[in-house]
């Protein structure tokens, strides 16, 4: 499908404000200030990738693992593709100092990605029959399933991948949330597997069919529980409320709480209150060199990352502080997006970190750059 690079986590971004305080909250200054950041430069991917949304990553099966959703190819696929809703690779990198090798990933015949997370059966012969070049463009339509925060369980040392369901038509932005799940992820050298979680619903592998709510902007896992941050659209920002669940019931519904605010969590979603005001794509883990946890994101509308500090995953969160400016695409009208951090590669525990972001170069083409950042 020919649409923008700018997919729905860019749209997202076209209602955010940078530098919004959580709700309720006092401005404070972050803990810590950056001392330097230093670009090194694109990470290697295939040469078959022509531009790879996302880069959410985590240390899995003892390699640094990172996931996409929307990936444009050079060339066909051996199934005549040049498309995939979700790829990823791996690294074996355990110094980015010089940069990030990426390109451990599985290929096919024309050494093109495969997808990601799998399809049903039923979603599979949809795109078969709807998403071709052969069928006028404005007929095509298709499923996407767009991955976000990857969790490892240190006990078990599986995974779960968090994943929207998308339906795309042609067009800038022209597709529908239709809900957001985990799909679960035995190890690297094995394919993910999205489970029904609803058996008998009309989305059987949607935990969270509510396609206005977003859940999934961030996820960590602390204390035994997997936190996951998720957004509600207001005008002109983009409040993150969070949820919990044990590891070993994420899959269950009803075992989900969220964050009413006093300190209290309830089962009810609709009521969560809003903890940390940032964008649709965070990373939020544990910086052991700031005694603090550390929210990072791209600062919206503008080509700028940011950072916000908290002692807990509820907050009460800093204010934000932009601490570095990327490259600008060389269009204009673009901007920079997904900001992440991978901490898996942090250095002097996590007094240097490091952080990627997106970068538009042509129609469909891109860059995931790698920042160096060191805390004074």
């Amino acid at each position: 499908m020919k649409t923008t690079r700018n997919h729905y986590f860019i749209l997202l971004l076209l209602v955010c404000l940078p530098g919004l305080i959580a709700c309720g909250s006092t401005p404070r200054p972050p803990a810590g200030e950056v001392a330097s950041t230093r670009e090194i430069g694109p990470v290697k991917f295939q040469d078959a990738i022509r531009g790879r949304d996302g880069g959410f990553s985590a240390r899995f099966g003892g390699k640094s693992v990172w996931v996409f959703g929307d990936t444009a190819l050079e060339s066909a696929a051996a199934d005549g593709a040049t498309w995939r809703s979700s790829t990823w690779c791996r690294s074996t990198d355990s110094d980015p100092s010089d940069g990030i090798d990426c390109r451990d990933e599985p290929l096919d015949a024309n050494n093109a990605p495969y997808e990601f997370l799998p399809f049903t059966n039923e979603e599979f012969n949809y795109n078969q029959a709807h998403f071709r070049t052969d069928i006028p463009e404005a007929d095509q339509s298709r499923w996407a399933l767009w991955p976000g925060p990857v969790v490892v369980d240190p006990d078990s040392g599986k995974a779960l991948v968090f994943y929207s369901k998308v339906f795309a038509r042609p067009g800038a932005w022209n597709f529908e949330m239709v809900g957001y799940s985990f799909a679960t992820w035995e190890s690297p050298d094995l394919l993910p597997v999205r489970p029904e979680v609803n058996p008998g619903a009309d989305e059987p592998t949607l935990l969270f069919p509510e396609g206005a709510t977003q859940i999934g902007s961030g996820a960590l896992i602390h204390d035994g529980y997997v936190y996951v941050y998720g957004c509600r659209s207001e005008w002109l920002s983009w409040p993150n409320f969070l949820g919990r669940v044990r590891f070993s019931e994420a899959l269950n519904r009803q075992a989900w709480e969220f964050y009413q605010g006093a300190n209290t969590w309830n089962g009810n979603l609709d009521t969560a209150v809003k903890v940390l005001e940032a964008a649709t794509m965070i990373t939020v883990h544990w910086n052991d060199y700031l005694k603090k946890f550390l929210a990072v994101y791209s600062t919206p509308l503008v080509n700028t990352l940011s950072f916000r500090t908290a002692d807990r995953p509820e907050g009460p969160w800093s204010d934000a502080r932009e601490f570095h400016q990327g490259l600008a695409p060389l269009d204009s009208e673009q901007w920079d997006y997904s900001g992440l951090a991978h901490p898996e590669f942090a250095r002097e525990n996590g007094r240097i970190e490091y952080v990627s972001y997106y970068r538009p170069t042509e129609f469909l083409k891109g860059e995931t750059r790698l920042v160096e950042v060191t805390f004074k």
